[in-house]
């Protein structure tokens, strides 16, 4: 069986969800596969950055009302706590009118079936339980992809353009060979404990001399709780992290005796290793593009994952919908079947090379202020002179937090002088 479509989203997390739901909402025929069924956990901090709200509200579909149903937290800050002791606590500032001093927190589970049922509403077909084997090519463009369903068909799904948004190990950057990693890497365990001692409305990262622990209320008295160790000490296999989830975080001093391993509400999940990104989010020869994760993991102690997860949606969209609008055929047609194309080229490289420069342009400064923070967690002196820094300077705090939460510019805290404020 054979199907043609404008795009293809391999990946209906926030990222797939999110360009599905623009594209189709503007006319295009989308056709969004994942191997998963909804609702379906993650390991995730599942934490929404206070910048993610504007983009929700962009996003219309009912999207942030149903958030503001569903049981969910709002964190108003970020609390560290250093490998010395040293604790500071910064708070969301000067985010201007459209930006609240708050972020959401939410489970994955309702988050991403909130996002993929407005995708369907607004015209995108979603297949849950399919997954993707290879691509289509036309020459050196992508065309389509190949997925077999639940049931062990394969099908042939032709499309204008593929969009990559199926995650850190995603399938399609892999077939379009764009995977690079670097150091440090780490491996996260993350859980679901619910009447922790102390959670008090902020995140929490308490850092130590081999990983950290990022935690925060995600509502219904849950924590989520994300143990992150370096991927070296996984394989050394000296230790079983999921069955000793729970001594491992007592080693750290601010969460001794906050856990009781009887109130795990969600079993330990694995993900990782971090540190990989794709070398270009586009396909040389055209017709694919990657969306969040797929195109670059952000570690998830800055909680940038999902933000720019949304956030790369929009620039996806705003490049492929003009591109499909110069296709053969003409514009896009809101009343047509999904499957119906207008055109049936790949959509050439050149229409998608904006997006690269797009992508560069919004999250430039915050790659290299995320990558500066993973070197400072990877060094206890460094962390223990910077958070000691931190907690005599609250106005370096909250610009600090304010800038991984995305509501100020990640260039504010690069600049030169406030690096030295930080350090010296």
């Amino acid at each position: 069986m054979t199907t043609r479509w404008d795009a293809v989203v391999v990946g209906a997390g926030p990222a797939g969800a999110a360009t599905a739901l623009l594209l189709a909402r503007a006319g295009a025929s989308v056709l969004v596969l994942d191997r998963a069924r909804f609702p379906r956990d993650k390991a995730c901090s599942e934490y929404l950055s206070p910048g993610a709200t504007p983009v929700l509200e962009r996003l219309g579909g009912g999207i942030l009302d149903a958030i503001e149903r569903a049981a969910h937290a709002k964190l108003s800050g970020m609390k560290v706590v250093a490998p010395g002791g040293a604790a500071m606590c910064g708070h969301f500032v000067g985010g201007g009118e459209e930006a609240r001093p708050y972020s959401f927190a939410l489970p994955r589970t309702s988050f991403d079936t909130i996002l993929v049922a407005a995708a369907a509403r607004a015209g995108a077909e979603v297949r849950q339980a399919a997954s993707v084997e290879d691509l289509v090519w036309r020459g050196r463009a992508v065309a389509g992809v190949v997925a077999r369903s639940g049931n062990g068909k394969r099908a042939m799904c032709l499309a204008r353009v593929v969009v990559g948004a199926d995650g850190l190990r995603s399938v399609v950057a892999r077939r379009l060979g764009l995977v690079r990693s670097a150091s440090p890497r780490r491996i996260a365990f993350t859980a679901h404990v619910s009447d922790v001692a102390g959670v008090d409305g902020v995140g929490e990262l308490h850092v130590g001399e081999h990983g950290y622990v990022g935690m925060g209320p995600v509502g219904g008295g849950v924590t989520t709780v994300a143990l992150v160790v370096p991927l070296s000490a996984v394989r050394e296999g000296r230790r079983d992290y999921r069955a000793g989830f729970f001594d491992e975080l007592a080693r750290f001093p601010g969460l001794a005796g906050r856990f009781d391993p009887r109130f795990l509400v969600r079993e330990v999940l694995v993900t990782g290793p971090f540190a990989q990104w794709s070398r270009t989010p586009v396909a040389r020869g055209g017709g694919a593009l990657l969306v969040g994760d797929a195109a670059d993991f952000f570690d998830p102690f800055t909680g940038q994952g999902i933000y720019s997860a949304l956030r790369g949606a929009e620039l996806a969209a705003e490049i492929l919908l003009p591109a499909f609008a110069g296709g053969v055929g003409g514009g896009i047609d809101p009343g047509r079947k999904p499957g119906v194309l207008q055109g049936s080229e790949p959509v050439p490289y050149a229409a998608l090379a904006p997006y690269r420069r797009a992508r560069r342009r919004e999250f430039a400064g915050k790659w290299l202020l995320e990558r500066l923070i993973g070197v400072g967690v990877g060094s206890p002196a460094l962390t223990n002179r910077v958070v000691s820094r931190l907690a005599r300077r609250p106005d370096l705090a909250d610009l600090l937090v304010s800038a991984t939460g995305n509501v100020v510019s990640a260039r504010r805290v690069l600049a030169p002088t406030v690096l030295a404020q930080l350090v010296w």
